[in-house]
């Protein structure tokens, strides 16, 4: 018999383009502000998507040259009712007229869910590793930026 879960729903998560280019967020029962809202993981994954989506209606708009009136990008997470615990489904809500032409606002629309790089990476294949060999702290590319802003490492000319 297969394990079934209780399905529960996370968010909205809105995230607020005001036309200014600044985004603001508000978690569930929080009012929009300029960080993204605290909670749980899976908050932090919806705002990260409603985020990209709203930048991505963005640069769809001003491909066409249009500029974009304000708008609001709902996100919910529906988790899947079987294993691995994980979302079945990512909802993506946009609220406002966008542009004056509806037949524009749709295009812009699906132009953007297109390039959003958030939306399409949750498509891929994660691949996880674990390193038992290396101390937790700064990553190698972290340590070389470190020691060149130090003066460690640099090359002196001739």
């Amino acid at each position: 018999m297969a394990m079934r879960i209780k399905p529960k729903v996370f968010g909205p998560i809105t995230v607020l383009y005001g036309g200014d280019g600044e985004l603001r967020y508000r978690g569930p029962g929080e009012d929009h502000g300029a960080a993204s809202p605290g909670g749980t993981p899976v908050d932090i994954l919806l705002a990260s998507v409603g985020a990209c989506i709203a930048k991505s209606l963005k640069i769809a708009a001003d491909q066409r040259v249009k500029p974009l009136e304000p708008f609001a990008v709902d996100v919910t997470g529906t988790k899947a009712t079987d294993l691995p615990n994980r979302l079945g489904t990512i909802g993506i809500r946009v609220i406002g007229r966008l542009t004056d032409e509806a037949g524009l606002a749709s295009e812009v629309i699906r132009h953007a869910k297109s390039i959003c790089t958030v939306s399409n990476t949750l498509n891929c294949t994660f691949e996880l590793e674990h390193d038992r060999s290396e101390e937790p702290g700064l990553s190698e590319h972290q340590e070389r930026s470190k020691r060149a802003s130090d003066g460690v490492g640099r090359a002196s000319g001739a």
